[in-house]
């Protein structure tokens, strides 16, 4: 599938009938004799082709060999519950320790293949092949390879007291001291990934109406330097069951709770590999000292400094949550917001160190990994859903939830930026980057009084334009701006809402969701086209330029760059030109059920109950982009989902 996006179909010829052989030409007769054929036909190629059109996607899946998988897995748990009830009442022990293995490897038979390369003539009216050239031969090794093999494996091990008891039937008291430890190692790491830490979490109520949990652990990380390796989280909720008061008596709400958290996590997910805080040299390919011929050395280089000091990433969440229900619970709602900040992420801060704590050739650093930035995510969700049993035969039930989301990027280090425009510090975390489109240059007389654009390849009329921004006379990096958000981490707003109607046994379910205020860059093969690439259909709108007065003779309706057999660096960078809205709203699912009558099985000894259904999945996408959405590029198709089936309870 990745070939398809880019092979240009006119330059795979495939397979091509015998029948096309000029019968009265022997030689040709003579060169089939031995060729191997698929169905009466062999492996053809262009009239022209060049040496990497000598094999192509189509034909090495019929005569290029052979490739076999293999997967093994094992998977082993034991675990033990004990009632220490006679020693401290309320108190049991539980433990389990598990083993997950899993080995893969692939078997395979390389073959080389004959391709045919055909010359084309006119027999009587009928288009026949006059003459071929062979490359390449047929040949079977025989000798089975074995390759991409790769292992897992996972030990875990928990173990936990657990306390649970109540006291004059309002004191509500529960406890949990936990150990956990677990270790991976797999093939292609030499450092095992371990994690080990001691938790406790207590919790209390008065009366189910005032609640206060505490959640801690103690961590420990070999990603960090001796001496910091220990980390330590914790959180605190307090909850609120405001319907149980009785000031809401006789109220509308039949329940009504408040509740707010807070929790700092320390964690070692972000800190990428292990010994990031100790100093690297390594070899320097690309420079080398010596005092005579035949005793050249090469030099050793720092590539970073050390930080012994580097430490987890803290991650510090707030969230308060309102959620109750009223019209005897046919009705519930919830609404929360949650502000998430991650602190000391790690980066290698060049410009905080002096200059001469690095070079460019010799490419060396003395500059450490440090922790730096910090990310800011807030936002709010609100949900609300209706259930009624309107009738003994009749039940109605809808509901719809939104989430409203942003991110900011809180401290960075934005000493490289020279302007303002460009600080990274007070963006979203998903901001595109790119510059400002100002249309297709009509002329080169218009591009030669253009601020000078340097993209790579020197612009021509059919080009894209864009904006100085900070008003030097030249394009390039110091131009961008941010454009919009991606939705990378999420869309800015997101809507969810489904219906059901049920009757007697036949009930209707159906999912509908929505995400809106995200963009996207229309970067892909599809899109940006050059070189030798394979057309899509969005050149046919390309500028055209007239060779004689190097004008766009369509400049009013022009809706592509030019088309290039170079590498269209000019035309083919982020700018708004490729922007797109990736708002959109999907019907999800759509299912209609059927549960037989229970009377039908009373007495059954085998059979309980029987359903039928039939679903849909993806079925309608409602969006301006919709023909971009639904499309994928060097990657499976996006489908649709139909399903009919049966449950049986026995």
């Amino acid at each position: 599938m990745g070939a398809a996006s880019s092979l240009r179909p006119n330059r795979v010829v495939g397979f091509i009938p015998m029948s096309y052989l000029d019968p009265l030409n022997p030689t040709t007769s003579d060169l089939m004799s031995t060729a191997r054929l698929f169905d009466g036909s062999f492996i053809g190629a262009p009239s022209d082709p060049v040496e990497s059109e000598y094999t192509n996607v189509i034909a090495n899946g019929f005569a290029a060999g052979t490739s076999k998988y293999n997967s093994r897995h094992f998977e082993f748990s034991l675990g033990m519950n004990f009632d220490l009830n006679r020693v401290l009442k309320g108190l049991t022990f539980s433990t389990m320790f598990a083993v997950d293995y899993a080995t893969a490897y692939s078997t395979n038979y390389t073959d080389t293949y004959a391709i045919y390369i055909p010359q084309w003539g006119n027999y009587n009216g009928k288009e026949v092949i006059t003459s071929l050239v062979k490359q390449n031969n047929d040949e079977h090794s025989g000798i089975q390879g074995v390759g991409g093999s790769t292992y897992r494996q996972t030990i875990d091990f928990n173990a936990h007291f657990d306390y649970n008891r109540s006291f004059n039937d309002v004191h509500n008291v529960s406890a949990m001291l936990l150990a956990n430890g677990y270790q991976q190692s797999q093939s292609g790491e030499y450092h095992k990934t371990s994690n080990v830490n001691a938790g406790l979490l207590a919790s209390y109520n008065y009366a189910h109406r005032y609640y206060a949990e505490f959640g801690s652990a103690l961590l420990h990380s070999a990603k960090l330097a001796e001496g910091n390796r220990k980390g330590f989280s914790y959180s605190f909720t307090a909850g609120w069951n405001i319907a149980h008061e009785t000031f809401l008596e006789g109220s509308v709400f039949d329940d009504l709770k408040l509740s707010a958290s807070y929790s700092l996590l320390s964690q070692d997910i972000d800190v990428e590999s292990y010994g990031m805080y100790a100093p690297d040299f390594n070899n320097n390919h690309d420079v080398w000292w010596g005092w005579g011929v035949g005793d050249a050395q090469q030099a050793t280089t720092s590539r970073r400094g050390s930080n012994k000091n580097l430490d987890y990433i803290k991650r510090k969440e707030f969230s308060v949550t309102l959620q109750g229900a009223l019209l005897e619970k046919s009705l519930s709602f919830e609404a929360s917001y949650f502000r998430t900040t991650t602190e000391g992420l790690i980066i290698v801060p060049n410009n905080l160190y002096p200059s001469y704590f690095s070079t460019y050739w010799p490419d060396a650093s003395f500059v450490p990994y440090t922790n730096y930035n910090d990310d800011l995510r807030y936002g709010f969700e609100a949900g609300i859903n209706y259930k009624k049993q309107l009738t003994d035969d009749w039940m109605v039930g809808a509901g719809a939830s939104m989430t409203w989301y942003d991110t900011e990027a809180s401290k960075r280090d934005d000493s490289q930026y020279a302007d303002a425009y460009q600080y990274r510090e007070g963006t979203e975390l998903d901001a595109i980057w790119g510059y400002e489109c100002m249309g297709i240059f009509k002329s080169d007389d218009e591009v030669a009084g253009a601020p000078e654009q340097k993209l790579g390849e020197t612009p021509k009329a059919g080009d894209l334009r864009y904006k100085d921004q900070n008003g030097d006379g030249v394009i390039d990096n110091k131009d961008q701006v941010n454009l919009g958000r991606g939705g990378w981490y999420g869309n800015p707003l997101t809507v969810g809402v489904n219906f059901t109607l049920k009757y007697k046994g036949l009930s209707l379910f159906v999912l509908a969701t929505g995400g809106f205020g995200g963009q996207a860059v229309k970067n892909n093969s599809y899109w940006w086209i050059h070189g030798d690439s394979k057309y899509s259909v969005v050149v046919r709108d390309r500028a055209i330029v007239d060779p004689n007065t190097h004008t766009v003779t369509n400049a009013s309706s022009a809706a592509y760059p030019r088309l290039t057999t170079g590498s269209g660096s000019n035309n083919f960078v982020t700018s708004d030109y490729w922007l797109y809205d990736t708002d959109q709203f999907n019907l999800q699912k759509v299912q209609l059920t059927y549960d037989f009558p229970a009377s039908l099985f009373e007495g059954s000894k085998v059979v309980k109950g029987i359903s039928i259904f039939a679903n849909g999945s993806n079925l309608l996408k409602i969006a301006k982009e919709k023909e971009i959405l639904e499309m994928n590029v060097g990657s499976a198709p996006q489908n649709r989902f139909y399903q009919i089936g049966a449950s049986v309870k026995f």
